[in-house]
């Protein structure tokens, strides 16, 4: 085994936290499968065989975006022939379809759109609350809640606290990118800083909302800008334990400024990023391998390096197809099945980690044994 290694397996066994030096050599070890064994058991002894996944409507509202970040292939200007801007009728139709799929959560983000106000989203929320008050929001990224919290002139705790009220339940953790400044600079030029990403997330936390959050990787970034990021965040957590959970999204270059880079296509350097991050962030209960960055069969694959939560089904989903995903999941049956595959259990549940279903199946029994959790 790799000395370092041994050394950071007896860390986590004595339950110390890894410093710097650790994390970082999570990242230039060999010894992948003995990395995914201690990131396997760490995430077993905290969920045993349990696997989670969601049954979600994506609403990307407007891809008319002042940013126009060099990393982004969804976002357009206000005019451009493919610009759109989903009025309160259009979204509200979308719901009301999805609800025939049962989806227990509408994922909203979009663009920084000047049209937008608070009481937009507002509006949108109480409407959908109407149309079902047990589907959970899980809504406005951190970059999102700054630009209203700025246009609107009012202070975070103000914006939260009116948008908890209409039925905000949960923030999804987009825009943190990597919290590098040099980094950030070049492939972000107009987003938040790193630095105000955490401050809005724990102005949230504050609130009583949780968030996610994420880490975008595979493009110009070091090693140490990945640690360095991952350790922010956790520091963050012990003041707040406001995270649900951390989601690594791997850059996906097509149709952005950076499409002349490659695509990550090692396995070993994927699995190493997951492993590390449930070692690395020991305060976050949940790691996230969405499927959509991963492909549902390599997702699973995952699940045996540390993380727990597979993401949703995301009917409509545009900002990763848009940036050159192909994959797709048309319902959770197949999210299931796969999961299956690795002998582990799906729970169904929201962005809140609220368990909606049990789905077990019992060996020689053809019919389906849910739980239904009420």
């Amino acid at each position: 085994m790799d000395p370092n290694l041994q050394k950071i397996k007896e860390k986590v066994a004595a339950g110390e936290r890894l410093n710097f030096d650790d994390s970082l050599s999570l990242f230039n070890t060999q010894d992948l499968f003995e990395l995914g064994k201690i990131a396997n058991n760490t995430k077993e002894n905290i969920h045993a065989n349990r696997v989670y996944f969601g049954t979600s409507l994506n609403i990307n509202h407007t891809n008319i975006c002042k940013l126009r970040c060099p990393i982004c292939a969804f976002s357009t200007d206000e005019g451009s022939e493919n610009a759109y801007f989903l009025s309160q009728e259009e979204i509200i139709e979308k719901v009301k379809k999805a609800a025939q799929h049962d989806v227990s959560e509408i994922h909203i983000v979009g663009g920084l759109n000047d049209r937008i106000s608070l009481n937009y989203f507002k509006e949108m929320f109480s409407n959908i609350k109407k149309i079902d008050p047990s589907i959970n929001i899980n809504a406005l990224t951190a970059t999102e809640c700054d630009f209203l919290s700025q246009k609107e002139k009012i202070p975070l705790d103000q914006l939260f606290s009116e948008l908890k009220t209409s039925g905000l339940g949960s923030i999804p953790g987009g825009g943190a990118e990597i919290f590098n400044d040099k980094v950030r600079k070049k492939i972000t030029p107009l987003k938040i800083s790193g630095e105000r990403w955490l401050e809005v997330s724990g102005a949230a936390h504050r609130a009583g909302i949780r968030t996610n959050a994420t880490m975008l990787w595979g493009h110009i970034e070091t090693y140490s800008d990945r640690v360095e990021h991952m350790l922010k965040l956790r520091e963050l957590q012990d003041q707040t334990h406001g995270f649900k959970s951390f989601v690594p999204l791997l850059f996906h270059p097509e149709n952005t400024k950076f499409s002349h880079l490659e695509k990550i296509s090692s396995a070993a350097e994927i699995l190493k990023v997951y492993a590390a991050s449930r070692l690395i962030l020991d305060n976050f209960e949940h790691i996230k391998a969405l499927w959509m960055y991963l492909g549902i069969k390599f997702s699973t694959v995952v699940l045996r390096f540390g993380a727990d939560d597979m993401g949703a089904t995301s009917f409509d989903e545009r900002i990763v197809h848009a940036a050159g995903s192909s994959y797709s999941v048309s319902s959770k049956a197949k999210l299931i099945r796969q999961i299956k595959t690795m002998q582990l259990i799906p729970y169904e549940v929201d962005s809140n980690y609220r368990v909606i279903t049990v789905h077990r199946r019992d060996r020689g029994v053809r019919r389906e044994e849910d739980t239904k959790i009420k």
